[in-house]
């Protein structure tokens, strides 16, 4: 067969290996790891290691008792997820509870299904609503950066009363742009965000589509969804619930995600609008967590049937994924 006539495979969507998309995710995310021992200090740089060593202990001893193969490929997918739990944690989050949400994303949410690339939802995001849900009051250690002393490395084994959060309408926009308030350790430096979501696009290890749609949502359905439930709205308070909320990096690091999230454009679309819609609708009786992540694993159970619709409705138009048999 001559080189004019070959043609990707329908289950091929991308040239990047594997390995290679998970080491562009882990450079992505060097900034937001940088920030976070910067201003949480030791105690953060503990969960991050427990968190990414355990995942990747976790899926090799699954693997092994499963008989899948395990020395002679590594795709580095042990060590994102482990740090995209890490990540989405409040610093006072002990050990114990980050081990649940790794355990719940690594066996029952990733290897029951098959490993690296089988899984239907997103492994780091079921972890952390997992925890969430089950074990809320084990995720309620947010604290201040400047509390960095030795002693705040107990929060590791003794659960810590939270502290009392400010009003995050008191905050400047620098302040919230840089992530200088409680939060979960990686989340809130809006800057680190986006270095690493432009990282991911020039390397072509992201699809836009959803998160892109994700954010034009919500910013579009906020001031409605405000009018509704408070009889008011705010501009302050749009840009607030963009930059505090978690869903940049729900957008950036968990809608982009090339298995569990839709690979046509049309159905990411959709998939971003749907994901954007329910995190609306669902913000004024869920916790903040839930209401950013339940919506994405929703969204996650639904991608392999918008794919198959958009496929269906396209086949006639679009043969750059058929195999030429000639």
């Amino acid at each position: 067969m001559s080189n004019e006539m070959k043609q990707l495979a329908p289950f091929i969507h991308t040239e990047k290996s594997a390995p290679y998309i998970y080491l562009t995710f882990l450079a992505a995310l060097v900034p937001c790891v940088v920030y976070a021992i910067f201003y949480y200090g030791l105690r953060a740089a503990i969960l991050i290691l427990f968190c990414m060593i355990t995942f990747v202990f976790s899926d090799t001893f699954c693997m092994r008792i499963t008989r899948r193969r395990t020395g002679d490929y590594f795709d580095l997918s042990s060590l994102v997820e482990g740090l995209l739990i890490a990540l989405m944690l409040p610093p006072d989050t002990t050990l114990l509870t980050a081990l649940t949400a790794v355990l719940f994303a690594s066996v029952v949410t990733k290897q029951v299904f098959g490993g690296a690339g089988s899984n239907i939802v997103n492994p780091a995001c079921a972890g952390r609503l997992f925890i969430e849900l089950v074990w809320p009051t084990g995720v309620q250690g947010f604290s201040y950066g400047e509390s960095n002393s030795k002693m705040e490395l107990l929060s590791l084994i003794v659960q810590k009363q939270p502290d009392t959060l400010p009003s995050y309408e008191h905050l400047s926009l620098l302040e919230l742009l840089s992530g200088n308030y409680p939060s979960m350790i990686g989340t809130a430096c809006i800057i680190c965000l986006v270095i690493g979501g432009v990282f991911l696009t020039l390397k072509g290890t992201i699809r836009l589509y959803s998160p892109i749609s994700y954010l034009i949502t919500i910013m579009a359905l906020y001031p409605v969804s405000m009018l509704i439930e408070t009889k008011s709205f705010s501009f302050d308070g749009l840009i607030i619930y963009i930059l505090s909320s978690g869903a940049v990096f729900v957008a950036v690091f968990i809608l982009g995600d090339l298995t569990t999230m839709p690979s046509r454009f049309a159905s990411g679309v959709f998939a971003g609008i749907t994901c954007g819609v329910l995190t609306l609708i669902t913000k004024p009786f869920l916790a903040p967590v839930v209401s950013v992540l339940a919506p994405v694993i929703a969204v996650n159970f639904m991608s392999f049937v918008l794919d198959f619709f958009s496929k269906t409705l396209s086949r006639r138009k679009i043969r750059s994924r058929e195999v030429d048999v000639s």
